[in-house]
């Protein structure tokens, strides 16, 4: 589970932002706390602020770094520094996760330079006992490298932590991984960088309007659950079923590096997960894909029926809306999984946006939820906890802040409209607009 997420130096972020999980004292809804390694960690964020405030740049930097996990950084756009008055292209930028993962603590983080496409330093450290345990840590402009564990039973791992001392592109979490997972090492010491690893790459989900995903459910087999949950959205699908379809239909939606990462990514989910059909949401349309023993793939398209109504319809057929609650459905599903969705409201009514959000709150899963919305009626102190709001807000040198309305517990009382509050500018992060302007 995600505690908590640093940020320095990244787009609109120029000084070190922490957004946090850890629940507050507040106490009201303590359903939505979930206890790790003695930590009480909220299962929900979501994030408020004015357009062009920042918001969506926090779920940014997390794709970022998997970006940058899969492909290295010779892949980044290399102006995505700070770049607001007294900007620097040589400053160094920061992104460090705070993690509670299998019953241990985990601080795992690094700093690049954006501009110069070099990373600069990198670690992992195990935060569990009052005595921590760097599992490892490299520093590329001192030239240094060390571990705690330097026992001959792990020289291969010492081995490759110094030959990564010449390597400024890749970063030696993903380095280490592939190299496990190409020996197929078994050594129970090693879970702490895969488990790490996983975390990030696969069980962390980002949602963002108008781009293609995959997901590792198989809405087939999980067809009864996922009707009953559109039911209770009244969503009006009654039944869908498939139809065959072929990867080549895929491939020209996408350019050919989308293309071959998204069979990159089906074929090592394929490899974890023996029969797995994963499902791909692609420009209003939906594939459930399946690799199959000789490397072909098994694609059919997805085809829904409507009540009182004897046709079928493609999901392009289906309203963004209905497209849109299809693809947050996994939330509701799964396990052990953080999903960041970036403009939860859009295409969706408000009451749909609530409505999703009250089932999953009362759910049992450990799955977290981090959204960025507009939508008032999740400001509301019956829905969520005030530990749970978070607000972005630019001030004049373009640089974005992020607090928590913990930090409003005088004003933020539970027995205010919260959302009238936050229209009121009582906490800041809403648009100054001029209301007297005349054409």
């Amino acid at each position: 589970m995600l505690i908590g997420f640093k940020i320095k130096n990244f787009r609109s972020f120029q000084e070190l932002q922490h957004f946090s999980m850890l629940a507050g004292k507040t106490r009201n809804n303590e359903n939505h706390i979930i206890s790790k390694n003695n930590h009480k960690i909220l299962k929900f964020s979501g994030i408020f602020g004015a357009n062009g405030s920042g918001k969506s740049n926090l779920i940014l930097a997390i794709s970022l770094i998997q970006t940058l996990i899969s492909q290295g950084i010779s892949s980044l756009i290399n102006n995505q520094y700070y770049r607001g008055i007294n900007s620097n292209k040589n400053n160094d930028s920061y992104f460090e996760y705070e993690l509670a993962l299998n019953d241990k603590l985990y601080s795992y983080g690094f700093e690049i330079n954006i501009f110069k496409k070099e990373i600069i330093s990198e670690w992992l450290i195990d935060m569990t006992k009052n005595k921590e345990k760097k599992i490892f840590e490299r520093d590329l402009k001192k030239k240094t490298y060390y571990s705690d564990i330097c026992d001959n039973k792990h020289l291969n791992f010492l081995n490759c932590l110094e030959e990564m001392q010449k390597n400024n592109q890749d970063l030696f979490l993903s380095e280490m991984t592939r190299r496990l997972i190409m020996s197929s090492n078994t050594d129970n010491y090693f879970d702490d960088i895969y488990n790490v690893f996983k975390f990030i790459m696969q069980d962390t989900i980002i949602i963002r309007p108008s781009t293609h995903k995959l997901f590792d459910i198989d809405y087939i087999k999980s067809k009864e659950k996922i009707l009953k949950i559109l039911k209770a959205l009244d969503i009006d699908i009654v039944d869908y079923n498939t139809e065959e379809s072929d990867i080549k239909n895929i491939k020209l939606k996408l350019s050919d590096n989308d293309y071959n990462n998204l069979l990159n990514e089906i074929n090592i989910l394929s490899t974890r997960y023996k029969n797995l059909q994963c499902t791909l949401r692609i420009e209003n349309d939906l594939y459930t894909i399946k690799r199959k023993s000789d490397n072909t793939y098994d694609v059919c398209s997805l085809k829904f029926l409507h009540k009182d109504n004897s046709n079928t319809f493609g999901a392009y057929d289906e309203s963004d809306g209905t497209i849109r609650i299809l693809e947050l459905i996994d939330i509701l599903l799964t396990n052990n999984k953080l999903f960041l969705i970036d403009e939860l409201d859009s295409s969706l009514h408000p009451l749909l946006v609530s409505g999703l959000l009250k089932i999953f709150l009362k759910s049992k899963s450990n799955n977290q939820l981090i959204i960025t919305t507009h939508e008032l009626k999740t400001l509301d102190f019956n829905l969520v906890r005030r530990d749970e709001i978070w607000f972005t807000e630019k001030n004049n040198k373009g640089e974005s802040k992020i607090f928590s309305l913990e930090e409003f517990k005088d004003v933020a009382r539970f027995d205010r409209k919260i959302d009238k509050a936050y229209l009121e500018g009582r906490f800041g992060a809403i648009a100054n607009i001029d209301f007297n302007y005349e054409n």
